[in-house]
């Protein structure tokens, strides 16, 4: 099991510049799962739903949209780091590229590293490099980098 790690502060973040904050346990991706995801979006396409089409096509399976391995990213980010003291706010994506569908029945890992720490008026930014990768074959999915804004909490002494 992965451990949890706990980060409280921008010196926290800063001390893992360039290290891989932590790489996830397996995520199953399941062909419920892709199916879900696609209605949810109105993203129809028969490689998404038609087994026997997909059967017979290059993908030989159902197989899931791009955009479903970043939209992981939160969940799995919070089932392996917990903020103490921490606000925190997405502001948004560098970059991401698939390089290669994910099939019905993987699992798949997320290495997530600290890019990049910066000071902000208010708070820090921290830029994440990231990579999705098969569980079995290590081999890459998809890659990016994603921007998140922290602010320390405001204790509130609470008066009576």
């Amino acid at each position: 099991m992965t451990k949890t790690i706990t980060l409280s502060s921008k010196a926290d973040f800063e001390s893992r510049v360039g290290s891989v904050l932590f790489s996830s346990r397996p995520v199953s991706i399941s062909k419920e799962r892709i199916q879900a995801f696609c209605t949810s979006l109105g993203q129809l396409d028969w490689f998404h739903f038609d087994e026997e089409r997909c059967a017979a096509s290059e993908f030989g399976t159902i197989v899931a949209p791009g955009t479903l391995s970043f939209s992981l990213i939160h969940a799995t980010f919070f089932q392996h780091v917990v903020l103490e003291n921490l606000r925190a706010l997405f502001v948004g994506v560098d970059r991401f590229r698939v390089l290669r569908p994910v099939s019905a029945g993987e699992n798949i890992i997320l290495v997530l590293k600290v890019a990049e720490v910066t000071s902000k008026r208010s708070g820090f930014r921290v830029r994440y490099d990231f990579e999705w990768l098969a569980e079995n074959e290590n081999d890459i999915i998809s890659v990016g980098s994603f921007i998140v804004n922290y602010w320390q909490e405001i204790s509130r002494v609470a008066t009576t």
